[in-house]
């Protein structure tokens, strides 16, 4: 959420806090003192990004519509403002419910980091607007991309990353491997056309190369075509059993 470029004492206290302290000049003047020198520990997406490279991708708002899509710097250049100030206005005025993405590294870095053995692959996006296209497209971007044309990982590898590991990761009984008695969470795809189609200027779109998706036993996918079938459920981590 774009909210997140805001400086860590800006959230204390809550949604209201935010929306309150957005409302006062001088706080905002300290907001941006404490985005451009930064703060020890603070993860600042300005510092790293860039004002140009951080771009909205949802409001809850028809009022600011014509922000979507935008970075930060053409959203100045569009209210006509300075982009922090802009920026701190659209905040205030969505109720600090706004998307965003942003651009920064490499693909040597991406790499690097999906090589790496605690690394589980997920989406980690969010619906609305123009989300990341990671939301339609993130687990055949890896089969696709990252294990056929650059072969970054191996299949094998890729496939444990996305359904061994992370069950284990968090505890899921039952789940993460066909093995007889456990869930049939199966999906069936084709290694030599799988692949994401979304972009960050058009990212609903579905992927392509996955035949067939199992959940629970229910096919949910045929053929390539959703089925309407919504056999899935909501699950919570466990505590892992202690041994003693």
């Amino acid at each position: 959420m774009l909210g997140v470029i805001l400086p860590p004492w800006v959230h204390d206290g809550g949604t209201n806090k935010v929306i309150e302290r957005l409302h006062d000049p001088e706080l905002r003047k300290k907001m941006v003192y404490d985005i451009e020198h930064g703060i020890p520990g603070w993860d600042n997406f300005v510092e790293f990004a860039g004002l140009d490279g951080i771009f909205v991708t949802s409001v809850k708002t028809q009022k600011n519509q014509d922000a979507v899509g935008l970075s930060l710097t053409e959203l100045g250049k569009l209210r006509g403002k300075d982009p922090y100030e802009a920026t701190f206005d659209l905040l205030m005025e969505e109720e600090n419910a706004v998307g965003m993405v942003d651009f920064y590294g490499t693909e040597e870095h991406v790499q690097l980091f999906m090589k790496r053995p605690e690394m589980n692959a997920c989406t980690d996006g969010l619906l609305g607007g123009k989300p990341h296209p990671r939301v339609y497209g993130a687990f055949p971007r890896i089969l696709g991309k990252y294990v056929r044309e650059d072969k970054a990982l191996t299949l094998e590898e890729a496939i444990y990353k996305m359904t061994k590991k992370p069950a284990t990761t968090f505890n899921m009984e039952g789940r993460g491997e066909i093995k007889v008695g456990n869930y049939a969470d199966i999906t069936i795809f084709n290694p030599d056309t799988v692949i994401d189609k979304g972009t960050f200027t058009d990212p609903v779109q579905f992927p392509e190369g996955i035949e067939y998706v199992l959940v629970n036993g229910g096919v949910t996918v045929a053929n390539g075509k959703h089925t309407g079938n919504r056999s899935g459920v909501v699950l919570r981590q466990k505590d892992k059993k202690v041994v003693k």
